[in-house]
C-alpha cells in the first residue's frame, strides 16, 4: 500500500457549512482562467487548485493516477484560522474535522483523518481533542508550526501537549500564514520557498529546547517539506546546546538524541536532498508526502521517492507503507 500523509482538502459541504456558521472566515469558490480558486473575506486568494480539493470523485481519480492508495486528509494552511476569536475558531475546526471524517467514512479504504485543533483556546483545543479521540477515522492531528506567531513550545500550550501525548495521536506540523520573516518575503512567493521550511525548523527547535518532547515521552511529530532545515542543521543544534547554558534549561540531552521522535516527509523536490534526508534519519523515519492538491505539490511523489532511492528498495518500501502506517497508529503515553 502507498500512503500519503500530506494531503489537504476543503470539502464543498464544509464551505457551505462554514459560510452559514462563520461567514467572516468562509471562502468563496471561484472559477477563473480555467482553474479553481478560493477567495477569503480578508482578501487572501488560494490557488490555482484542482477540483480534487473539494470534489471527492476528482480526488480519487487523481490519487489513482498518482498510485496513492490512502491519504491522510488535513486542513490546508488558510484554514488553521488561529486569529479567529475562540468561539469561531472552535466552530471552524469542528466543521472541517467533521467534513473530513465524513469523507473517510464514505471511503474508508482511501481516507483517514488528521484532525485540527483551535490552538488559540486551551479549553476549545482540549474539548475538540477529546471529541476526536473517540472517532476511529481520526488517526492523528495536523497543527500549524506556530499559533498566530506564538511558538509551539510556549507554556500556554503545555496542557494541550500533555493531552495529545496521552492520546497517542501523532502530530503533523504544517507551516501556516504567519511564517517567520514574512515581512521580508512578500515578493516572488519566497514566503513559501523559504518561509515554510524555516517555520518548520523553528517549530522543531521550540519543541526540543522548550522541553515539550522531553516531558511528553510518547509524543511523535512529523515535519513536512523534508523536515525544513532540521536534518541539515541538527549538528548546529547539538553544538549550541553544548556551549550555551540557556539551551540546556529545559533540555538535558543533546538535541540529536531526540531526532528519532520526528518523522520527515519526502517532499524535497530534489533527488540529492532526499538521499541526504534518508542518510540522516534512516529507514524508519521517512514517509511519503505529496502536498496534494497545491501547485507546490509533487504530482508523482511515489515515483520521485523510487527514483531518488532506487538503490535502497527497503527504504522505499518502508516510506510508502510501514512508516506512515506506524506514524498513523495511536501510541498512548503512560
Amino acid at each position: 500500500m502507498t500512503i500519503d500523509i500530506h494531503a489537504h482538502t476543503v470539502p464543498s459541504d464544509f464551505i457551505t457549512a462554514l459560510g452559514a456558521e462563520v461567514p467572516t472566515a468562509a471562502p468563496t469558490l471561484v472559477r477563473r482562467d480555467g482553474s479553481w480558486w478560493l477567495e477569503y473575506p480578508g482578501g487572501r486568494v488560494s490557488g490555482p487548485i484542482p477540483a480534487g480539493m473539494f470534489e471527492v470523485e476528482a480526488r480519487l481519480a487523481d490519487m489513482d493516477a498518482a498510485g496513492i492508495d490512502l491519504q491522510a486528509l488535513s486542513v490546508p494552511p488558510p484554514h488553521f484560522m488561529y486569529r479567529l476569536d475562540d468561539q469561531a475558531a472552535a466552530a471552524a475546526a469542528h466543521l472541517h474535522n467533521d467534513a473530513m471524517i465524513a469523507m473517510a467514512r464514505q471511503h474508508p479504504d482511501r481516507f483517514v483523518v488528521l484532525g485540527h485543533l483551535p490552538m488559540q483556546s486551551e479549553q476549545a483545543a482540549l474539548d475538540e481533542l477529546q471529541r476526536l479521540i473517540a472517532i476511529d477515522e481520526v488517526v492523528g492531528l495536523e497543527l500549524g508550526t506556530n499559533v498566530a506567531g506564538n511558538n509551539l513550545g510556549d507554556a500556554q500550550y503545555a496542557s494541550i501537549w500533555q493531552a495529545i501525548d496521552a492520546s497517542g495521536l501523532a502530530v503533523v506540523l504544517h507551516p501556516g500564514a504567519d511564517v517567520a520573516g514574512m515581512d521580508r518575503m512578500h515578493d516572488h512567493f519566497i514566503h513559501n520557498f523559504v518561509g515554510n521550511p524555516t517555520d518548520s525548523t523553528i517549530a522543531a527547535a521550540s519543541l526540543l529546547f522548550q522541553g515539550v518532547l522531553s516531558r511528553n515521552t510518547a509524543l511523535r511529530v512529523a515535519l513536512l517539506h523534508g523536515g525544513g532545515f532540521l536534518p541539515y542543521q541538527i549538528g548546529r543544534f547539538d553544538h549550541g546546546w553544548s556551549v550555551r547554558p540557556e539551551s540546556r534549561v529545559h533540555l538535558d540531552v543533546a538535541p540529536s538524541s531526540l531526532l528519532h521522535r520526528f518523522w520527515f516527509d519526502s517532499l524535497t523536490h530534489d533527488d540529492l536532498s532526499l538521499r541526504f534526508l534518508h542518510d540522516r534519519v534512516g529507514d524508519d523515519r521517512l514517509v511519503l508526502g505529496s502536498d496534494y492538491p497545491f501547485d507546490m505539490a509533487d504530482a508523482d511523489p511515489a515515483g520521485s521517492l523510487r527514483r531518488a532511492l532506487a538503490d535502497r528498495p527497503e527504504a522505499v518500501r518502508k516510506a510508502l507503507d510501514d512508516n506512515p502506517r506506524e506514524l498513523l497508529t495511536r501510541r498512548p503515553g503512560g
